[in-house]
C-alpha cells in the first residue's frame, strides 16, 4: 500500500473486475499513522461510516475484527482486506468471547450470515475448533469477516467487498508458495462449510511478499 500501490490496485482489480477504474482511497495501514489497524468505532471512522455505530453494536459486540487494511471505494463503497502469509494462518483457537450476551449475539449474527450464503446455519462450526487434533483448527477469523461483509451489504446498505490478500514467499516469518496456497484453499473452504459456495463480493488475490529488510 505504501510502497507498491500500483501492484496492490492491480490485485484488487483482478479480484473484483467491477472495481477497475474506481478510485480507492486507502485509509489503513498508513506509514503516516504508524501502520495502525482499526476495529469497532475506529474502523467505522476510517471508512467514513460513523453513522453506523449503533447498527454495528446491535450486530456485533465490542472488540470485533481488527482489519489488516481498509479502503474507501469511489461512490461511498468500502473494501475490507484480510492478509495472510501462509495457509495455517487462517486457523486459530476460535472465539474468545466470555460474556453470554456477546456469545449469543455472535451466534445469531453468524447464523444470519450462513443463511445469507445458503448454507446450514451452525454458529459453533464457525466459532470453535472443528477438529480434535489441536486447538488451532477454528476458522472464526474468516467467519467474522464474512459476517461483517454481510452486515455492511445487507443490513447497513453499504457497497462492500472483502479481499483475502494472500502473500507469496513471505520471508519475515513463514511463507507459502502459490502451489501451497492452491493446495490449501479447497480445504479451508471445506472446513468453513463453503465448498462449492460462491461468497458474493468476496475473493482472494496473490501478491509477492516484499523482501525482508532484516
Amino acid at each position: 500500500m505504501n510502497e507498491e500501490s500500483s501492484a496492490l490496485s492491480e490485485a484488487v482489480s483482478s479480484a473484483f473486475p467491477e472495481l477497475r477504474g474506481r478510485l480507492l482511497r486507502w485509509e489503513s495501514p498508513l506509514a503516516v499513522q504508524n501502520f495502525e489497524e482499526f476495529r469497532d468505532a475506529a474502523f467505522l471512522e476510517a471508512i467514513g461510516q460513523e453513522r453506523l455505530e449503533d447498527s454495528l453494536r446491535k450486530f456485533w459486540p465490542v472488540r470485533g475484527p481488527v482489519w489488516d487494511a481498509l479502503a474507501v471505494v469511489e461512490g461511498n463503497g468500502v473494501l475490507l482486506v484480510e492478509g495472510k502469509s501462509y495457509p495455517q494462518e487462517f486457523y486459530s483457537g476460535g472465539c474468545r468471547a466470555e460474556s453470554r450476551t456477546s456469545i449469543e449475539l455472535i451466534k445469531t449474527s453468524l447464523e444470519r450470515t450462513q443463511a445469507w450464503l445458503g448454507v446450514e446455519p451452525s454458529a459453533d462450526r464457525w466459532m470453535y475448533p472443528i477438529r480434535h487434533d489441536g486447538p488451532g483448527s477454528s476458522l472464526y477469523q474468516s467467519a467474522n469477516r464474512y459476517a461483517h461483509l454481510y452486515w455492511l451489504r445487507e443490513i447497513a446498505g453499504v457497497e462492500a467487498w472483502l479481499l483475502h490478500l494472500l502473500f507469496l514467499n513471505d520471508q519475515t516469518y513463514q511463507g507459502a508458495t502459490r502451489g501451497e496456497w492452491d493446495a490449501a484453499l479447497p480445504r479451508i473452504e471445506e472446513d468453513l462449510g463453503l465448498a462449492g459456495v460462491t461468497v458474493p463480493w468476496a475473493s482472494h488475490a496473490f501478491l509477492p511478499a516484499l523482501p525482508s529488510r532484516a
